[in-house]
């Protein structure tokens, strides 16, 4: 009987540990539940930045104003994207764009790409 006892005693532990090691995990990783779905801008400006990095690509984007802004827009993983057809050299600094997303809901400047036009390419983003 004692292997028994061992037997659940590690089948509690681990699930134990699974407990409190998942919602961990998932938390790690933000949702698109942050952008508001129902609305959809677009822009005009340059790009600042472009981070071809995971979890998410980054476009940092340059607006004139009044007022001036910077957004920052994500989109998909660069595995997702790369399977879309983008390159770390699709987007450069310093290029005019149009740039369509779905803004955060917390109004902060920035949101998920929808699409991006430069004079070279047309890209469509996770939105």
């Amino acid at each position: 009987m004692k292997p028994m006892s061992s037997l659940r005693k590690g089948l509690g532990l681990l699930a134990l540990v699974t407990c409190i090691a998942l919602p961990a995990i998932a938390t790690a990783h933000h949702s698109f539940a942050i952008f508001d779905q129902t609305k959809t801008i677009t822009v005009k400006g340059v790009v600042a930045r472009f981070v071809w990095s995971n979890p998410h690509i980054s476009i940092y984007f340059d607006v004139p104003g009044p007022p001036e802004q910077q957004l920052k827009i994500e989109t998909g993983s660069v595995n997702a994207m790369s399977r879309a057809g983008w390159k770390a050299s699709s987007i450069k600094a310093g290029d005019a764009a149009e740039l369509t997303f779905k803004p955060l809901k917390n109004g902060d400047p920035g949101g998920l790409l929808v699409e991006i036009k430069t004079a070279e390419v047309t890209l469509s983003g996770g939105g």
